[in-house]
């Protein structure tokens, strides 16, 4: 990791419980305008509490980090990364990936963005990670020009198909819905394992 000051004025450190609430300020701000661009991505009622749970179990297991960057000590941004691990069907199932990465928009353009993704990245390949993924809605043109501009490339697109809207629930994914209860994967899509 390569906390400490990275530009002129900007400061990236560990978030840590004091910081949860700044945490949950910046993920709210990052996913309503993700929102914005597709309601498919609004944020359930009580998503503080599972957010809360994700970090405590980022800290308590180390399977992954949340950053906070500073700029002259006011909050300019937040990362959070974690590894994941696809089915055992895949020979290179092992990944890190960005769950969240978010710049107040008075400090974009200042490096913010960029010194985070370095962290993602330094903390990936300390890990023993190969490779750095992450998910960015179609509609947003500007995070897509970002990501490019930081070295990442397309490799997959996640295509749909709206239906009609039924009044049924769906079937249960059980495995899943186990992974949540057990406060496990919070921010990130499961793996679905092959009995």
């Amino acid at each position: 990791m390569t906390t400490g000051k990275v530009a002129v004025g900007l400061t990236i450190r560990a978030a840590d419980p004091a910081s949860d609430a700044e945490v949950r300020r910046m993920f709210g701000r990052l996913h309503g305008f993700n929102a914005s661009l597709d309601h498919r991505f609004a944020l359930a009622e009580g998503w503080e509490a599972v957010l809360d749970a994700h970090l405590s179990r980022e800290r308590r297991e180390g399977n992954g980090v949340t950053w906070l960057a500073d700029w002259d000590g006011d909050p300019a941004g937040m990362l959070i990364v974690a590894g994941h691990a696809d089915s055992p069907l895949y020979l290179d199932r092992h990944w890190a990936e960005v769950l969240a990465l978010y710049v107040e928009p008075e400090y974009r353009g200042l490096g913010v963005g960029q010194a985070l993704a370095a962290e993602a990245a330094s903390w990936a390949t300390t890990h023993g990670y190969d490779r750095l993924q992450l998910h960015v809605t179609a509609a947003n043109a500007a995070a897509q020009s970002f990501y490019a501009r930081s070295g990442f490339r397309l490799v997959q697109e996640i295509w749909r198909l709206d239906l009609a809207a039924t009044f049924r629930s769906p079937p249960a994914d059980n495995a899943c819905e186990g992974t949540y209860a057990r406060g496990e994967g919070l921010l990130g899509g499961q793996a679905h394992e092959v009995d």
